[in-house]
């Protein structure tokens, strides 16, 4: 069933591609932390393709040039690009 979570993840499609769901953004004077539930990835594969789904816009006038960070379990991990550019707001 799409648009609802099962907690921590739900699969996009049956059986196929595990979607999670922010809990929360942060936003600071040095980045943009989009907050996903504890234990979201407990029972995920180690690879593949996850579905990320963001339920709270980024607050309109947030600085382009913020870095976007993921956190769950007290760690948070910068969002990058393929070449490990760090993802920023804009």
């Amino acid at each position: 069933m799409f648009g609802t979570t099962n907690y921590p993840f739900n699969f996009s499609n049956r059986r196929g591609i595990p979607m999670l769901e922010t809990t929360s953004v942060t936003v600071t004077d040095t980045n943009v932390v989009l907050n996903l539930p504890n234990r979201a990835f407990r029972w995920l594969n180690d690879k593949g393709v996850i579905l990320l789904r963001l339920n709270q816009p980024i607050p309109e006038g947030t600085t382009a040039t913020l870095p976007v960070l993921f956190s769950s379990n007290d760690f948070t991990q910068p969002l990058t690009n393929i070449g490990g550019t760090a993802i920023t707001v804009a």
